[in-house]
This record gives structure tokens, C-alpha cells and sequence, in this order.
């Protein structure tokens, strides 16, 4: 199994309008013959203006063949890129291994927090074991999936958790548990992105 998650920075002021566009043309169109759609986000702390989808292929070469077919249908060419392609300022493209069956909220209603950290040379694989079995256990419950990365930067660390979008963003990315646990293990880490998401309307993990 090979994840796909795909950043997009938009324009400033157009992220409603891409957003829009995405859900009547691109996931209708594409549905699960391109990849299944696993979740598609805006950000709301982190990034700027900024759109984060994650995507389910079998391989790495069944992505690119489907990616390829993709180019070549009219819907993709003349209905979803020419609107779409002028509002975005910045792509990234990130192939991930999980480390385990992703575990998504069973009830919509959540605040997603993602979370990529740069881990020191050869330390990766020991960071990611120490994020799927050593966080505390009310970090656990809430850890949708970690997962390695085989593309872009390397000896990265992805880690997407989802609560109840009652909680605040203070009450998120201020949890003592995170500070404890960073604090313990923080010597295998050079940086850490972080960004605090809500998803849209059609996104199947909500």
C-alpha cells in the first residue's frame, strides 16, 4: 500500500474557490479510478492558504500509470485543470509508507492536526516505531496514522491525529502529553511542521 499526500499552496483570498472547484469537478470525476481519496483538508493554522489531500494507490507504479491516464482525459484537461492550475502558487508531493492500517475517526465532526518532522540521519524508522507504539495513551486514541516517507525530503516522519472539533486549537497543539514526549525523544528530531486542519465538505475522513 503507497499513500500519496499532496500539498497545495493557493492563492491568497482562493482557497474557498479551489476548494469549491475540487469538490464539483476533480473528486466526482476522478471518484476511486485514480486513486482512492482518502481525505481532503484545508489548513487553518500551520501553512497559508494552503490545501493538503491524501490519496491510496496499490505501488508506486500503479500511481504513475493511472497518473498518466489521468492527463489524457478531457474532463481532468478542459473542465478541472484550467480553473484550477491558475489558483495554485506551490505543489509537494509526498509518497508515504504507513506503518500500519490507517484508524480514522468513525464519526465526522474533527480537527485533523498533521504533523511532519525531519528526523536526524538514520533515526527515522526509530522516531516512527517510538510515534506508532510509545505515545502516551491519550495521544493514541486520538492517531489516525504514521507513516515513513520514500520520496521528497528524506528521513521524514508523517503523523496525522483527529479530534472533536469542540476541543480549541489551544487545547490541540498544547497537550502536555506532546511536550512530555518531545521532550523525551526530541534528540531524534531536526524540525517539525505542523498544521492544524479542517476537512471539506467531501472529504471521506471528516
Amino acid at each position: 500500500m503507497l499513500h500519496e499526500l499532496r500539498f497545495y499552496e493557493i492563492a491568497a483570498g482562493r482557497v474557498d474557490d479551489y476548494i469549491d472547484h475540487a469538490g464539483k469537478v476533480a473528486v466526482p470525476f476522478r471518484g476511486d479510478d485514480y486513486g482512492k481519496l482518502l481525505g481532503f483538508w484545508r489548513c487553518e493554522i500551520g501553512a497559508v492558504n494552503c490545501v493538503f489531500n491524501l490519496w491510496e494507490h496499490e505501488s508506486v507504479a500503479t500511481r504513475e500509470t493511472l497518473r498518466a491516464k489521468l492527463q489524457t482525459q478531457d474532463v481532468w484537461r478542459k473542465e478541472y485543470l484550467p480553473h484550477s492550475q491558475p489558483l495554485m502558487r506551490r505543489q509537494v508531493s509526498r509518497l508515504l509508507t504507513p506503518l500500519a492500517d490507517p484508524n480514522p475517526p468513525g464519526v465526522p465532526g474533527n480537527l485533523y492536526h498533521l504533523r511532519i518532522f525531519r528526523t536526524r540521519a538514520g533515526k527515522t524508522n526509530a522516531f516512527a516505531t517510538l510515534l506508532q507504539q510509545a505515545l502516551p495513551a491519550p495521544l493514541r486514541a486520538v492517531a489516525v496514522a504514521t507513516w515513513t516517507g520514500n520520496s521528497g525530503e528524506v528521513n521524514e516522519v508523517v503523523h496525522l491525529s483527529a479530534y472533536r472539533e469542540s476541543l480549541s486549537p489551544a487545547q490541540i497543539l498544547q497537550t502536555a502529553e506532546w511536550q512530555a514526549f518531545l521532550k523525551q525523544h526530541g534528540a531524534l528530531v531536526e524540525d517539525i511542521e505542523s498544521s492544524l486542519m479542517t476537512p471539506a465538505a467531501f472529504s471521506p475522513w471528516r
